[in-house]
């Protein structure tokens, strides 16, 4: 925010060391556009920068109205500078030697008129602290530089403050490190000497205080075309030394010049005829050899020999070793697992052998892919046994020792793996509407080779999953595909050459009824096994597939139909007849208020059409079948109104219930039906039940199986909201119907 200070001054006032008075200006205002007059600092900081601008001077834009003013950059280190405006800035680091304290500052303006202003400025400069810093000054040569052998580097600058002591690491040869303790600076300096060699040379600065406090920085530098010689000798005590087989050599220490080390120690080459177990390390400029000769090995003279890689040559240095050979008989013998069984294509138990003076480890005859570990003395043998594999396997591991060779056996008795080719989801025995998804279908395989498809809907897809060995079939029935049972199968060769076949059916149907809806409103609809309604029409004959209606819509307000224990409630019928209450429905609507309809246990049930509803996705042509004791009459149906007759008053009712959707589905001897989030079965005698739910993807998510005696009812309010596929198997039967869960 910008600082407008009026400076009108009354009477005159003093200038700094001047025996002269002058006259202050009434007019000339100046605005502190940036920064502020009085500020905190310490030594060696830099002010936050300060521009002022001088208005009503009277003079021109780029006119310099000062008159005098302190000497900042003398005093302070801090630089003044006049643009156009007029206006002056005041910038820069706080000298880093100034004593702590209060100092002012000050500028002198003058008008047109000869009269004067004075802008004033107070810096509170703090002592700094001794903190322990290193920075890189950005002003000398870069941290990393490439540089040719011989030639000169551009001087490094690192500016440091609050050491008490510095070390400089990594430089090739002929960089040397200067320190200026005046300036607080480390300087890197010099040529790089022509007899290095090329390559990266990473090097470290590092300062420390005497609280232990430490920082470093890092750069490289890069050197081309050194000329630098490789050397390496033996710098052991001895040449030559004498060791029993089995037993650990004395170190055997190197010294080299002009090597590249790296953590692989990939610049050198270690050959020799000694065998054992050895380890190489490296320390400054000697790399050391130690371990344990093999002890199968024969009596005699052997070498340790090292080739050191350089740039421009290479050298050599080798050491001998007088081997002293012990006899010893070598052994191997199984352990673990020595006899095992299992089947072919399954994972055998480890087999773990135990070898006393032995190497150069071959197994045989195993019959599959398989894995060898050697730890110490044991060597493990894992694998998987091959498909196609069949009877009794002696795999076989041999060791080689320096006396003699030795061997040993395990045998893994092989079963053959038994085709199998099962349905784990779905039913291959499925009915389905034409242009609608089939509930998919997931095979499960073991010991197949070969899978071969045929006669399988052309709009399904199958697909085989070889890691999980498994096959799927799913996808949409083409609308257009007429209504019949298909065979689908599948021939399947074993490893051993047997084959199989394996069928399924999917039953396609046409659509025979969409979007029909049975509403009701605080309804209950209560009925036992032995009911008996018979509905009456006349002339009207309906066929194995059906009770037709059209539009049709029957109202009732708070009614009730009521009949006694031993009540039949019968309509006058002629000439009707009906085979199975099959219901065939199109955009029908029946929608009732608070209404009841209760029937005592001798009532009998026939003929019933239940319309469906599309929000609670019920399959096309489901049918309705009777109870135990239901008794079918030949009926003809020309209208879909229910009237029933009692002695209940009928009154009409506005009621606000909530509407609750009922599909039913009925087939030979077993029908459910669904409302209000809940499966209802009923059966004609007690049979098992198995319910299975599916979502439209063709996951099972629900499955249960219970015995049903008359009826049982399955709650669903648990499963998620959204639309499922209920599949009902009975007696041998299976049906699938698709269901809303609200």
């Amino acid at each position: 925010m910008k600082k407008i200070m009026a400076l009108a001054f009354a009477l005159f006032f003093a200038v700094a060391n001047a025996a002269e008075t002058y006259e202050a200006s009434e007019k000339i205002t100046q605005q502190v556009l940036s920064g502020e007059l009085s500020q905190t600092v310490y030594a060696g900081d830099e002010i936050k920068p300060v521009k002022i601008l001088y208005e009503n001077t009277g003079l021109s834009e780029d006119a310099v109205p000062e008159y005098s003013s302190t000497n900042f950059l003398e005093n302070f280190g801090l630089s003044k500078r006049w643009t156009k405006g007029p206006a002056c800035e005041i910038a820069g680091e706080m000298r880093d030697d100034i004593p702590a304290g209060t100092y002012t500052a000050f500028i002198v303006v003058q008008d047109n008129e000869g009269k004067f202003a004075k802008t004033e400025f107070e810096f509170i400069v703090l002592e700094k602290e001794e903190t322990l810093s290193l920075k890189w000054n950005k002003s000398s040569g870069d941290v990393n530089q490439e540089v040719t052998a011989g030639k000169s580097i551009t001087p490094i600058v690192f500016d440091y403050e609050g050491l008490t002591s510095y070390s400089v690491s990594g430089l090739p040869s002929g960089l040397v490190k200067n320190i200026d303790e005046k300036k607080h600076k480390i300087m890197i300096v010099g040529s790089v000497n022509s007899d290095v060699m090329s390559g990266d040379y990473e090097y470290k600065v590092t300062v420390k205080n005497d609280q232990g406090d430490e920082k470093s920085l890092s750069g490289t530098i890069v050197v081309e075309s050194g000329k630098a010689r490789t050397s390496i000798k033996l710098v052991s005590e001895k040449a030559r030394q004498e060791v029993l087989a089995g037993n650990e050599i004395e170190p055997v220490v190197f010294e080299f010049a002009n090597v590249h080390v790296d953590e692989s120690l990939s610049s050198f080459k270690f050959e020799g005829s000694l065998k054992g177990s050895f380890a190489y390390s490296v320390e400054e400029n000697k790399l050391t050899c130690s371990g344990t000769v093999d002890e199968n090995l024969k009596g005699g003279l052997y070498t340790i020999r090292i080739i050191a890689i350089g740039e421009n040559n290479n050298d050599t240095a080798f050491a001998n070793v007088d081997v002293i050979h012990k006899s010893v008989e070598t052994k191997v013998y199984v352990i673990e697992n020595e006899t095992q069984s299992l089947t072919a294509g399954d994972s055998i138990e480890p087999i773990v052998f135990k070898v006393e003076h032995g190497s150069n480890l071959e197994l045989t005859n195993f019959p599959g892919g398989y894995g060898l570990k050697k730890d110490g003395n044991t060597v493990t043998i894992t694998g998987l046994v091959e498909e196609n594999a069949k009877g009794p396997y002696e795999v076989v591991l041999t060791v080689t020792g320096a006396d003699n060779n030795a061997s040993a056996k395990a045998t893994i008795n092989v079963a053959a793996g038994v085709m199998s080719f099962d349905v784990i989801e779905g039913s291959d025995n499925q009915t389905v509407v034409a242009g609608q998804e089939i509930v998919p279908i997931v095979y499960q395989y073991n010991h197949v080779k070969l899978i071969n498809g045929k006669k399988i809907l052309a709009d399904l897809k199958v697909e085989q999953d070889k890691e999980k060995k498994q096959v799927k079939i799913y996808g949409t029935v083409d609308p257009e595909m007429a209504a019949h049972e298909y065979v689908y199968s599948f021939e399947l060769t074993d490893y051993y050459g047997e084959t199989k076949t394996v069928t399924g059916k999917i039953n396609v149907v046409r659509e025979l009824s969409s979007s029909s809806v049975v509403a009701s409103s605080s309804s209950e609809v209560a009925s036992s096994s032995s009911a008996e309604i018979q509905s009456s029409s006349s002339s009207a004959q309906s066929s194995s597939s059906a009770v037709q209606s059209s539009s049709s819509v029957v109202a009732s307000s708070s009614s009730e139909v009521a009949s006694s224990s031993s009540a039949e409630v019968q309509s006058s019928s002629s000439s009707a007849q009906s085979s199975s209450s099959a219901v065939q429905s199109s955009s029908s609507v029946v929608a009732s208020s608070s209404s009841e309809a209760a029937s005592s246990s001798s009532a009998k049930y026939s003929s019933s059409a239940v319309q469906s509803s599309s929000s609670v996705a019920v399959s096309s042509s489901s049918v309705v079948s009777s109870s135990s004791s239901a008794k079918s009459s030949d009926s003809k149906s020309s209208s879909s109104s229910v009237e029933s007759s009692s002695s209940n008053n009928k009154e009409e009712s506005s009621s606000s219930e909530a509407t609750v959707k009922m599909a039913t589905v009925a087939m030979n001897g077993v029908k459910f039906g669904y409302a209000n989030n809940a499966l209802t079965v009923a059966l004609q005698a007690s049979s098992m039940v198995r319910v299975q739910v599916f979502d439209l993807t063709g996951h099972l998510v629900e499955s249960l199986e219970e015995p049903v005696v008359g009826s049982k009812s399955f709650s669903l309010a648990h499963l998620n909201r959204g639309n499922y596929l209920v599949r009902v198997e009975s007696i041998g039967m299976v049906r699938t119907a698709r269901i809303a869960v609200k």
